[in-house]
């Protein structure tokens, strides 16, 4: 599979760059937001094992991969960030189904917390290949007056498990304007976390477009 990405990836090294070069930044997700948030896990749920437990400080950004007009359809992202010894850990997520085969497929939406998002490839876990996901908890988020998404992970096929939340709290300290940031990037496979690494198909898939997209218009991915 790797030796079959590799050109695909050339293929989106081209795209990415050349709208990199038209909308002078990056060439997807330019709009979007950063927010404060925490990660919450407990140390008995199955999955603890790849992401920090407890209560967790974290950096998300929600954005809009094609930063079309206010409600009309776009793919929703949502890139999560914590730091391990200083060295920052980067999952992200886009708008997608939840079923064995539409968790692997782009989902547009109206609303940014308005369904299901996975990370759409599947990341090397201490427990064999896993697919993440987030979903919005309404029910947890009027107890605790802020936005909250669960965390679930599932084998490729499998069946989800939840085993945590992202609580959202306000805009990120010195974010610049409209609540963003230019110079904050997320890479999920320069900064992949220690315990959810990415498999080699999947580095060669994203790396030429990411490669691209820093040439044309500045630092990093999302």
């Amino acid at each position: 599979m790797e030796t079959l990405s590799r050109p695909v990836g050339a293929a989106l090294a081209a795209v990415t760059g050349t709208v990199a070069r038209v909308r002078d930044g990056r060439a997807m997700h330019a709009r979007g937001v950063l927010l404060r948030g925490t990660l919450v896990v407990a140390e008995d749920e199955a999955g603890a094992a790849s992401v920090p437990q407890g209560r967790t400080p974290v950096t998300v950004r929600v954005s809009l991969g094609a930063g079309l007009p206010r409600g009309l359809p776009d793919v929703v992202g949502i890139a999560v960030r914590w730091t391990d010894d200083g060295a920052p850990q980067d999952v992200l997520f886009a708008s997608s189904g939840r079923g064995r085969l539409t968790r692997f497929l782009l989902v547009p939406r109206r609303a940014l917390l308005g369904g299901w998002l996975s990370t759409l490839m599947p990341l090397r876990s201490p427990h064999g290949p896993r697919v993440l996901a987030l979903r919005p908890d309404h029910d947890a988020a009027r107890g605790a007056g802020t936005p909250v998404l669960e965390v679930l992970e599932a084998t490729p096929l499998g069946a989800w498990h939840r085993f945590g939340a992202v609580e959202l709290h306000g805009p990120e300290a010195g974010s610049a304007h409209d609540g963003d940031d230019p110079e904050v990037r997320f890479d999920p496979t320069g900064h992949a976390p220690r315990h959810l690494g990415t498999y080699g198909w999947e580095d060669a898939l994203r790396a030429r477009g990411y490669r691209a997209a820093r040439r044309a218009g500045g630092p990093a991915a999302r």
